[in-house]
């Protein structure tokens, strides 16, 4: 299987141009913004390395994903940069259960898998649903690669909801804290809503997460608790940003508390102040 590096043969052509274009050009910046018109050609330039086709076109005579998958896991060992085009063309393939296939297979580089992630996202594909809600639950692979499962379970939409209930029902603490992730933009469960009240509750560390999410499942029952918290003494300057917007997403004020002593709010500040 060949790999080609294709971007070091567009750093070539750049090169070239800018050295034949540099005086064309008073500031950096306009040659900057001419750098994806210089791509754009690159693409469609037949080249002798190709055989004459066009880097743009070279992978169009694939027409099994699952070979370019392999191909793109190869580019990954070998530590060469992935060319856009292979990347355009399995997505124009759509082979949704060739990429579900190299996002399951745990021998793959983490960036092959990621990357079938994010084409079946393109795709607005459902059909790794349910073992993107089994990971959730079962939380024994990476934590980037389940971050990212997560992101396109939310994009699923209103078909996800029923079986990340179930899910949740059988998961244990951390997989409800990731499955409570999609099932916040869905209220009105009361066991949804119990757990993330007593998460808010019972985990001083993650009060500004929960608050998030008391927010979105828009239950004014958890502004009592909210409230007492926010009014606390031991409540840090960062939960309680969480937490006052929550009140008010709720309909409530938050109380006005001082803090220009807060290491934190000093921080922010001086951020802002930038």
């Amino acid at each position: 299987m060949q790999i080609i590096d294709f971007d070091a043969k567009f750093t070539d052509v750049l090169n070239d141009w800018i050295e034949k274009n540099r005086s064309r050009f008073r500031k950096p910046d306009d040659m900057e913004n001419e750098v994806p018109d210089v791509y754009l050609r690159w693409l469609n330039t037949p080249a002798d390395w190709l055989d004459g086709a066009t880097p743009g076109t070279y992978f169009e005579k694939f027409e099994s994903a699952a070979e370019l998958c392999e191909l793109l896991k190869a580019y990954l060992n070998e530590e060469v940069s992935v060319p856009d085009p292979l990347l355009d063309r399995l997505e124009e393939l759509g082979d949704e259960q060739e990429l579900l296939n190299l996002v399951k297979d745990k021998a793959a580089p983490m960036e092959a898998r990621m990357t079938a992630i994010e084409i079946l996202r393109a795709l607005e594909s459902t059909l790794p649903m349910v073992d993107y809600i089994r990971w959730q639950v079962e939380r024994n692979d990476d934590e980037d690669l389940l971050d990212n499962a997560l992101e396109s379970l939310r994009q699923m939409g209103e078909a996800v909801r029923k079986p990340a209930k179930i899910a949740f029902t059988a998961a244990d603490v951390n997989g409800k804290e990731a499955i409570l992730d999609i099932l916040a933009d869905y209220p009105g469960d009361e066991d949804v809503f119990q757990f993330a009240l007593h998460q808010f509750m019972n985990c001083k560390e993650k009060r500004g997460l929960y608050a998030g999410y008391l927010a979105k499942l828009d239950d004014d029952r958890a502004l009592e608790h909210l409230l007492d918290v926010a009014e606390g003494d031991d409540v840090s300057y960062s939960d309680f940003i969480e937490i006052r917007s929550a009140i008010e997403r709720l309909g409530s004020e938050a109380p006005v508390k001082d803090w220009s002593n807060d290491p934190t709010f000093k921080a922010f500040r001086r951020l802002q102040n930038i």
